[in-house]
């Protein structure tokens, strides 16, 4: 690739002011607004690992954890890349800058970055005890009881606990030296070493880490009782899960049928499920226990006994564990196993969606995808019925603007099926569904469906009408993965790209930033090129700018990549 597309990224550049109040162009001066965030330095930093650039990598990554901000998950992957020196590095800089023991009050805990740096600190007696002191430290209102801060900084200590345990198999003297520097109130969170206690049996684990404490129990005692499984201890995880509260009682014996092998110890764990009680009387946490059962049955190939759960779920009027979402994990089950997908069990799945027990926000989430797997999985007879009643069916009980998911889903089946002409008209009658309407969520899903539908190659003229219409209802911007984004291909991409002045003006920033980083994942430089030419602002600039820089280094462009990257502000001081 010649120096042009860096000349080009220049001139992209060159269209806005730098927000200053120098005048000066945003090539010459970065705005201190748009200074490159921990994901765009994350990106940059892959990409320097993988041309063998680690003191330069390992800058970018320091740099980004000096940041204030949630660890995005792509800078703890890249974070766990590096070895040697490079990883003492990234390590001290974390713990200087308080990464590993930053304070969250989320009601989930999330990753974070020590569990990332306990990769780097293993196998070092040195830096496992001073990784392990610095997320020990009590941070303000951690000493709470009322506050979630206290829970998260015990899934801080667990994460490190759980990498440095399954790092040293075999050697459960670790335990002591971990339990020392833990002291005698953090004792219990020695029980997130899961990999190195259950192989000592549940007596010893008392021993060593007393009680189990619900508030933690789904980051120590639930792993806790897969890994006593796992070591061929299923008595004694059926006993730790016996002692939880019901909601981790039914999370811990899901996680343990998900390792149990034996037939006979197989029905031991449904049987304690089913003598579970349900977290409470609401209709959420009953649908909850059914709907974990069925999973359980599933894991244990008792398809019709899950089928069986399916049909017992009511409720329509709550959201989450619900019908739809089952039913769309069950024929992901047959679709791993399509000798298991008879006519009489995907009729019950069908049976399910059309029930008046399946509410219209769970249809919508899931009718895509569960109605494109069961006609993938249909016999003949079957798929003409699902193309005439059955579609029809799904279509009278969706609300208005979402009944182009069900043609979307049908579409898809359809070309999988070699029946491409069947499955334009449906789409093409799905743009006119989908115009008036406000597309939310469904945006993802109908474009998916679109590229599953290979659309953008097989019918370039009606996939830009298509898109053009779901651009025109976005109102939201695009989702966290890009998946979608590249399985359009560089000629969905490309059509994307055109229409972007389609999607509402607060979201075109944010599509264009999500076709960039797919367009970088897969090296596709014309979609990069053509976002750089059309971006609408100095931010949206450089956030392609600076995934341009990323798969240039890829494409071992290393001259040009680093001529982008110190454009676009990648470049760190001194």
């Amino acid at each position: 690739m010649s120096s042009a597309i860096v000349t080009s990224a220049r001139r992209a550049l060159d269209r806005f002011p730098a927000g200053d109040g120098s005048g000066a162009s945003a090539a010459a001066v970065v705005s201190p607004a748009s200074v490159a965030s921990p994901a765009e330095r994350a990106a940059w930093a892959d990409a320097l690992i993988d041309s063998g650039d680690l003191d330069a990598a390992a800058g970018q990554v320091i740099a980004a954890l000096r940041v204030d901000a949630q660890a995005p998950e792509t800078l703890l992957t890249v974070v766990r890349r590096f070895t040697g020196d490079h990883a003492r590095a990234v390590m001290a800089a974390a713990i200087d800058h308080g990464r590993v023991n930053a304070a969250s009050n989320d009601w989930t805990p999330r990753p974070s970055p020590a569990g990332a740096v306990a990769h780097l600190a293993a196998g070092s007696d040195d830096a496992e005890e001073a990784l392990l002191r610095a997320v020990l430290v009590v941070r303000e209102y951690e000493d709470h009881p009322t506050a979630w801060y206290p829970r998260n900084r015990a899934h801080r200590i667990g994460e490190v606990l759980t990498v440095l345990a399954g790092a040293h198999p075999g050697e459960p003297e670790r335990l002591d030296r971990w339990a020392q520097i833990l002291g005698d109130a953090d004792r219990p969170r020695l029980a997130a070493a899961a990999a190195l206690l259950a192989p000592l049996g549940l007596a010893e684990i008392d021993r060593r880490c007393g009680g189990v404490d619900d508030d933690t129990a789904g980051f120590e005692a639930v792993p806790l009782a897969r890994a006593l499984a796992g070591s061929g201890r299923t008595t004694e995880a059926l006993e730790l899960a016996a002692r939880l509260e019901p909601e981790w009682r039914q999370q811990a014996l899901v996680a343990v049928s998900e390792v149990v092998t034996d037939e006979r110890e197989a029905r031991a764990v449904v049987a304690a499920f089913r003598a579970c009680p349900k977290a409470g009387r609401e209709r959420g946490q009953q649908r909850a226990h059914r709907y974990r059962l069925a999973r359980m049955l599933l894991t244990f190939d008792r398809i019709d006994d899950a089928l069986a759960e399916l049909t017992k779920m009511r409720d329509p009027r709550a959201v989450g564990h619900g019908p739809a979402e089952l039913a769309g994990e069950i024929v992901q089950w047959l679709s791993r196993r399509p000798e298991q997908a008879t006519g009489e069990r995907l009729r019950t799945l069908l049976d399910v969606l059309e029930s008046p027990h399946v509410f219209h926000q769970d249809l919508g989430e899931q009718v895509t995808a569960t109605l494109h797997r069961v006609f993938v999985l249909a016999d003949p007879a079957l798929r003409t019925e699902i193309t005439g009643t059955r579609a029809a069916a799904l279509r009278a009980k969706s609300r208005s603007y979402e009944r182009a998911l069900v043609d979307a889903g049908l579409a898809a089946g359809l070309l999988t099926h070699g029946r491409p002409d069947e499955a334009t008209a449906l789409l093409r009658g799905a743009v006119s569904t989908v115009r008036g309407a406000r597309l939310h969520r469904m945006a993802e899903t109908l474009i998916g469906a679109a590229a599953d539908a290979d659309l953008p190659e097989r019918d370039p003229g009606l996939f830009n009408e298509f898109l053009g219409a779901v651009a025109d209802l976005a109102f939201a911007g695009p989702p966290e993965s890009t998946a979608v984004a590249v399985r359009l291909g560089p000629v969905g991409r490309a059509t994307a790209t055109r229409l972007l002045d389609r999607f509402q003006k607060e979201y075109v920033g944010r599509w264009a930033g999500w076709l960039a980083r797919a367009a970088a994942e897969t090296g596709d430089f014309d979609t990069l090129h053509t976002l750089l030419e059309n971006a609408v602002d100095q931010p949206t600039a450089l956030a392609i700018g600076r995934r341009l820089a990323a798969a240039l280094t890829r494409n071992g462009n290393l001259t040009d990549a680093h001529a982008v990257a110190d454009a676009y502000g990648l470049r760190l001081p001194g």
